[in-house]
This record gives C-alpha cells, sequence and structure tokens, in this order.
C-alpha cells in the first residue's frame, strides 16, 4: 500500500513538474516574440516538439502569425488557426486579424467571405460591430450599396461604443456620396457626425470632407475654414497633410475664416443630386502587365488633381481616369506586386489615403484593368 500511494505521489510530481515547465517555456516565448528575439521561431519549434498536445499552442500559433513579415504569410497562419482551433477561445482574434489583412491588401472577395464567415461564426464576440465594419467596407469596393447601407445600419445594434458608431455613419456617408454625389442626404450624414462624434477618430476624414463638399458647391470661405480647422487642431493626422493641399489651391480666392460648421440653411440649399462632369482619361505608359493602385472613386476634377500633385510626391506615374459619373486615379507602374503593396501602405500611413491594388493589361495601345 505503502509502495502505490509513493507511486502516485511520484506520477503527481513529474506532472506537476512538466506543466511547470510548459508554463515557463510558454512564458519564455511570449517575451521572445514581445522584444523581437531572433530566437523566438527556434523556441516555437522546441515547444511543439516537447508538448505536442498544449493548450498554449493555439495562443503560440497566434503569436507567430502577428510576427510574420509578409502579409501573404500571416494570412495562411490565421487561415490555419481557424481551420485547425473551432473551439479556440481567441478565434474571434484571428478573424479580426485574418480581416485587418485583406483591409490592408484590399482584397475585397476574400474580405467579403471572411467577414461573412465571422460574423456568423462570433455572434457573442466583442468584434461583432467591427466585422460588420469590414463587410460594410467590402460592400462599399464593390459598389454593392444596398447591403453595404444595411450593414451599416446594423453596426449600432451591436454597440455603444463611439468610436465604432461614427466610422459605421461614416461608411454610410460615403456610400451615400457614391450614389447621389455632394447631395442633400451626403451633406445631412457628414452634419450628424460632425455634431455628434466629435471626439471620435474619425473627425478630421468628416471635416476634410465638409471641406471638400465646401469647396464643390464653391462655398470657398467655408471650405478654407475647414481645412484651417483640422491643420490647426489635427496637426499630426494625415488629414492635415491632404488639408494643407487643399487649402493652398482656394488660396487664389481669397478666402476669410468663417464659421463652418453646417446648419439647417446649408442643408436647405442643398440638392438632391449633385454628380461632378466627367474628363478624358490621359494615356498610360505601354507596357504589358503591371500592378497600379486605384484610388477613387472622386467627383470633382480639381480635387483628383490636387491628389494627384499629393500622391506625385510618393509614386510615379499618377493618372486621372474618367469613369460614367466619377474620377479615379492609377498611381504607380509596378512589375512586382510586394513593391506595390509596400506603396499603397506607405499611403495610407503617410496620407491617410486608401486604395487597392489593381493588375493593368496593355493590349495594342490601350490599357484594361485585367484583375484585382
Amino acid at each position: 500500500m505503502a509502495s502505490v500511494l509513493r507511486n502516485i505521489i511520484i506520477v503527481l510530481l513529474c506532472t506537476v513538474t512538466v506543466a511547470a515547465s510548459e508554463q515557463s517555456d510558454y512564458e519564455a516565448i511570449q517575451k521572445a516574440f514581445s522584444s523581437n528575439a531572433a530566437y523566438a521561431d527556434e523556441l516555437v519549434k522546441k515547444f511543439f516538439t516537447h508538448y505536442p498536445e498544449s493548450k498554449y499552442i493555439p495562443d503560440i500559433r497566434m503569436l507567430v502569425a502577428a510576427s510574420k513579415k509578409s502579409v501573404n504569410a500571416s494570412v495562411a497562419d490565421y487561415q490555419k488557426i481557424i481551420q485547425l482551433y473551432r473551439y479556440y477561445n481567441k478565434r474571434d482574434e484571428a478573424f479580426f486579424s485574418l480581416c485587418q489583412l485583406y483591409y490592408v491588401k484590399s482584397d475585397w472577395i476574400n474580405l467579403l467571405s471572411t467577414s461573412n464567415r465571422a460574423i456568423a461564426e462570433c455572434s457573442t464576440s466583442n468584434y461583432l460591430p467591427v466585422f460588420y465594419q469590414f463587410r460594410a467596407i467590402a460592400h462599399f469596393n464593390y459598389s454593392n450599396y444596398e447591403n453595404g447601407l444595411s450593414d451599416c445600419e446594423t453596426i449600432a445594434e451591436h454597440t455603444h461604443e463611439i468610436n465604432a458608431l461614427g466610422y459605421g455613419l461614416f461608411l454610410k456617408t460615403e456610400m451615400e456620396k457614391n450614389i447621389t454625389g455632394y447631395s442633400r442626404k451626403y451633406i445631412q450624414g457628414i452634419t450628424e457626425i460632425l455634431h455628434g462624434y466629435d471626439s471620435t477618430a474619425i473627425y478630421p476624414s468628416v471635416v476634410l470632407r465638409l471641406g471638400q463638399y465646401y469647396e464643390q458647391h464653391k462655398m470657398y470661405n467655408h471650405a478654407w475654414s475647414a481645412y484651417q480647422y483640422i491643420i490647426n487642431n489635427y496637426p499630426k493626422a494625415p488629414e492635415a497633410v491632404t488639408a494643407a493641399l487643399y487649402a493652398e489651391h482656394i488660396k487664389r480666392y481669397n478666402p476669410v475664416s468663417v464659421q463652418f460648421m453646417p446648419d439647417e440653411s446649408i442643408i436647405a440649399d442643398s440638392t438632391s443630386i449633385d454628380i461632378a462632369p466627367d474628363v478624358n482619361i490621359p494615356d498610360s505608359n505601354n507596357h504589358t502587365v503591371h500592378y497600379a493602385i486605384n484610388i477613387g472613386p472622386l467627383y470633382n476634377l480639381a480635387k483628383a488633381k490636387e491628389l494627384q500633385k499629393l500622391i506625385l510626391k510618393i509614386v510615379m506615374p499618377v493618372h486621372i481616369a474618367r469613369k460614367t459619373q466619377s474620377f479615379e486615379i492609377y498611381a504607380g507602374h509596378f512589375s512586382a506586386f510586394d513593391e506595390c503593396m509596400n506603396v499603397k501602405i506607405q499611403l495610407a500611413e503617410e496620407l491617410g489615403i486608401n486604395g487597392f491594388i489593381i493588375e493593368m493589361l496593355n493590349q495594342d495601345g490601350k490599357n484594361y484593368i485585367y484583375g484585382q
């Protein structure tokens, strides 16, 4: 009896020792990744060998995915986590990270399918409103405005967080602009955000859109005042760079500062629809297949030219193209996808401009969008 009891105690002690070692090895991996240590991957290999059934393996895979230098490698790792660990308690975080990466890549088809799946499988997650945002963005970029507007309205049913609500309204106004231009419905949406969401991260972008609205309607004093507000109050925001460029453009009208926040009279003077005219598309470089960054749609030729001038500081060439009811900008001429991706990220980080990557095909002297 005594020997049996002794053996049980020995087994228990060994189990506790292994568990303690497993915990300490996991903590060492966490520390290595937090300090970007070169030996982190080696620690991971040893851990997977020594503890193949460890409860920490999904968490370690999340650390590995987040540390990958290649976007595509991170995407593959998060996809594997979602596939292998259906009951993982951080599965929603994996979906969230995957949606973020598809957003950065402007991979709208995978963003749509992944956000669809996340909404279906993570209905109790705190990320649910964000998944609706991502799906709305995907719908927006496919010009599927009806479903996009529906998702924007659904966001408010799942959160009271002011930044999420403000961004949902912002997406909604952008879709309204694509449908009716700088119209009454659009300025009403802008006004709602300006008067109720002044503490949100999206606020500088909304004020910038307000300035564009005024400039479109030749209200140069109001446009000038909106741009100056951004420059003075958000000097480190990407929107301040764009606002400064826009303000420089309208200096020739000798604008003066006025109270620029929209009121009932501004809304009353607006029209139900206001779409800018078209222009001819400039010639493109004569090559076969290459990558470019597509930005738009835009509804003002002068504004498109100002953005063109700003983007030219980062990449060349930059062309403005005519669409049926809008303009689009095509920036860069890249032979490699990764090179194009790096410039896309730079535009987003430095100028707050988010485009998506397309393949351009040159055939018989004409350029076609070959793929996205």
